[in-house]
């Protein structure tokens, strides 16, 4: 064949196409037959180079060590590590040693706390034990970073456990661990030992002492500390962190300054004049207060005595664009009444009905009250009678009062009545109504 192709006839380009031009050089579509079938000598080299590749070259990744692999391996030892730990728990770290080294491959961090939450949750009898010894060698055999989540999971623990000192002790040997100390893992000490004053005493001396580890304590340990101050009652201190938190650059932030409040409002050696004082250091420190602290503070006030002074303050609830709700006029109404300014308090009550709120049963209570203190029963029994038509059924407080009320006033056949009418709406008596029932019948004995 290639001889005979050899031997043709040149073939122009005027006779394959004579619409060219006649004058056009002629080209040879074989030069030679030598030339017809030599390659370039880049091509030659190339194919030689590939050759070479497919045939002597040394693979740079193995195929076994490819990530997939690595990830296969992985999920097979995990597997093995849980089928070996069914039985027993008492030697975690050498089956978790076992099992890896069985694909050649190494545990990793989140391996090392897989153990760490077996060990918290089943508590096997040596778990104590088994902490130090997974602890060492993730110390002096690993060289990887250990995430810090491993160490606030052990501090919880330990703080779960009352194990004050351990927690400590950890919390100082992070860094050893090859993992830097965050305020993270500052707040799960500070959260362990705030729990009580024994731990809370030792605060100061962490506290200093993370300075040297470049802890900067952020807004958030200043919240933990403010607020276990507040759980034990030492408002006085728990303030003078807040000033030195914003001194700090830190904002105040709002529940803070409201738990703060509220535990103000608990202590009961303190008058209204300190507690309406605390409240403006906490505004001069940009706190607002909202509804539920001027709630708190109403209360408070009226525990004291002093229903003049919480109306004042609803008054600069309602001016600072906060809507009252039924709860902050029950207390005022409350208030009102147990000083005796009936006026005021059918003032406050019509607001309430003017303003479209509901008044619950806690309201109806209050203002029965007031009608009986002022020997207006008839009204009370008619207030009691209009409840019902509005839906809200009277409870036994109120059946009390008016009970009480009739019979202090001497019309025991009133008073038999809303006893019967008890009976009938299905109330049952308590020792309270038993009490008024009885004082009833020594009346119609005399």
């Amino acid at each position: 064949m290639l001889r005979r192709v050899a031997y043709c006839e040149p073939v122009t380009a005027a006779s394959a196409h004579p619409w060219q031009q006649q004058n056009q050089p002629t080209k040879h579509f074989f030069g030679n037959s030598t030339a017809s079938f030599s390659f370039p000598s880049s091509r030659k080299s190339s194919s030689l180079h590939n050759y070479y590749l497919r045939k002597r070259r040394k693979w740079p990744i193995q195929p076994y060590k490819s990530q997939w692999h690595e990830t296969f391996a992985f999920q097979l030892a995990k597997q093995n590590f849980k089928r070996s730990i069914r039985k027993s728990k008492t030697h975690l770290l050498s089956d978790l040693i076992t099992s890896f080294a069985a694909y050649e491959i190494s545990p990793n961090p989140q391996s090392y706390h897989l153990l760490f939450k077996i060990l918290i949750q089943k508590r096997p009898s040596n778990w104590d034990v088994q902490f130090s010894q997974i602890l060492d060698h993730v110390e002096k055999v690993e060289n990887f970073e250990t995430p810090e989540c491993m160490f606030i999971d052990l501090i919880k623990f330990y703080g779960d456990n009352n194990m004050f000192n351990e927690a400590v002790e950890l919390f100082f040997r992070v860094p050893k661990f090859r993992c830097e100390l965050s305020v993270d893992v500052f707040n799960a000490l500070l959260l362990v030992l705030c729990r009580n004053e024994n731990g809370l005493k030792i605060v100061p001396e962490i506290v200093m002492k993370s300075q040297v580890l470049n802890i900067r304590i952020e807004e958030s340990s200043f919240e933990i500390l403010i607020r276990a101050l507040c759980g034990l009652g030492k408002v006085g201190y728990a303030f003078e962190l807040l000033n030195q938190m914003v001194d700090e650059g830190f904002v105040a932030d709002r529940k803070v300054c409201s738990l703060m409040l509220a535990t103000m409002c608990r202590q009961l050696n303190c008058d209204g004049g300190e507690v309406l004082g605390f409240l403006e250091g906490l505004k001069m420190l940009g706190f607002e207060p909202r509804r539920v602290d001027f709630c708190n503070l109403i209360r408070f006030l009226v525990k004291k005595g002093k229903g003049m002074d919480a109306l004042g303050l609803f008054k600069q609830m309602k001016v600072n664009g906060i809507r009252p709700d039924v709860m902050c006029y029950n207390l005022v109404l409350d208030g009102l009444i147990s000083e005796r300014d009936f006026l005021r308090a059918d003032k406050v009550f019509d607001e309430l009905l003017v303003l479209g709120l509901v008044p619950n049963i806690c309201t109806y209570n209050v203002y029965i009250h007031g009608l009986c203190m002022q020997d207006k029963v008839n009204d009370a029994i008619k207030m009691m009678g209009s409840m019902e038509e509005l839906g809200c059924a009277p409870d036994l407080s109120t059946y009390n009062t008016i009970l009480r009320r009739l019979c202090e006033a001497g019309e025991m056949d009133r008073a038999r009545v809303v006893v019967n009418g008890m009976k009938q709406k299905g109330v049952e008596l308590n020792s309270q109504i038993y009490q008024s029932y009885e004082t009833m019948i020594d009346g119609l004995n005399r």
